[in-house]
């Protein structure tokens, strides 16, 4: 074990040069990040035209980018100022020539060594929030540090700070499953990340990883946290339901339910199916059931998938009256209709006569 101070000469530094490749300077990339956030939420379909005209139209890079990582004008603790704090290194992670991975970095003995007291003085500025609301967690996330996310996440002071939304009321787990990026997904929820978030068209992370197809994300998201995952938590984190309320609506009235269905992730679908989802659950424009759903759009193999399972309901209506039969009949969806009139389907005006008998 050797300590890391200014009197251990060219080692010294030579490890300094090694960390100092895990410096993320928020400043002066600041620039840099928001062209790849627009970049990749445009591939993620998470920001509409409008939602662009949210972004700052003032930027420029700056002309003055601070390249020392030891530097005290850093408005961010970096990665290197961190583990030049800490009482000792374990330079066994790190070879000596100097051409190690850095993901052999070995972060939570780094992070072990450094008492409460330590992580606290760097909290405020760690979870600032910049002229888009993103703190350093959310721009790491972004800028896919891995390395850099796990440190974030395991210094937060409490665990509301790994809740923080942007001015997309984005939280750091919503980026996360936007990023694809599974273990960050489920280091979150784990140090108590607020799994029902919702964005500024409300969805929870769950929504769009169910409107995206990320099956193993779902996976994880729908995977209650068990008692050994949160051992390493220096705080306690509140209950939570998971998997959380499948009821729970975005803003245009769907449930993860129906974004699976009218997605046609079949995979995700079985998944829901398995975690015992309401089938019955209607979206909240026009009242219809997923089943009403995928009559409309003829897909005979969901039909079928969905009539397997006893309780779904064959004559629902939507808003206005309509069963599933009816929007079949409707929208000429003659290998739909012939399924459910097989299966003793009734239009709405059937229904209504056995009622009234």
């Amino acid at each position: 074990m050797t300590k890391l101070n200014d009197t251990d000469g060219k080692e010294a530094d030579a490890i300094r040069s090694k960390l100092s490749h895990l410096t993320c300077n928020m400043e002066g990339t600041h620039h840099t990040v928001k062209k790849s956030r627009i970049a990749m939420f445009t591939d993620a379909r998470q920001i509409s035209e409008e939602e662009g005209d949210c972004l700052r139209t003032d930027e420029s890079p700056s002309s003055v980018v601070t390249t020392d990582p030891f530097s005290a004008k850093d408005k961010y603790p970096s990665v290197t100022m961190l583990c030049d704090e800490l009482d000792s290194c374990d330079l066994s992670d790190l070879q000596s020539n100097g051409h190690q991975d850095l993901n052999s970095v070995n972060v939570n003995n780094l992070l072990q060594r450094t008492t409460q007291q330590d992580i606290v003085c760097y909290t405020e500025e760690m979870f600032e929030k910049d002229a888009d609301g993103d703190t350093p967690l959310h721009l790491a996330i972004i800028m896919e540090k891995l390395l850099l996310v796990s440190i974030f996440i395991k210094m937060a002071p409490a665990y509301k700070f790994l809740s923080i939304r942007n001015k997309l009321f984005q939280t750091p787990l919503h980026l996360a499953v936007i990023m694809r990026m599974m273990d960050i997904v489920r280091q979150l929820m784990c140090a108590g990340a607020d799994v029902t978030a919702v964005d500024r068209n409300g969805n929870t992370p769950l929504h769009i990883a169910c409107r995206d197809g990320l099956y193993e994300i779902v996976r994880y998201l729908l995977e209650p946290v068990r008692h050994g995952e949160i051992q390493r938590n220096p705080y306690d984190i509140p209950y939570q339901r998971i998997p959380q309320d499948f009821d729970i609506a975005n803003y245009d009235g769907l449930t993860c339910l129906h974004l699976a269905v009218m997605n046609r992730h079949m995979d995700i679908l079985q998944h829901l199916i398995e975690r015992d989802v309401d089938l019955n659950m209607i979206e909240r424009k026009a009242g219809r059931t997923v089943l009403h759903m995928t009559c409309i759009s003829g897909d005979v193999k969901l039909v079928r998938t969905l009539m397997s399972v006893r309780s779904c309901n064959i004559d629902a209506r939507t808003y206005s009256g309509y069963t599933p039969l009816d929007l079949a009949r409707d929208y000429n969806q003659d290998g739909v209709y012939t399924i459910l009139a097989a299966a003793g389907a009734k239009h709405s005006a059937e229904s209504v006569d056995c009622d009234s008998d």
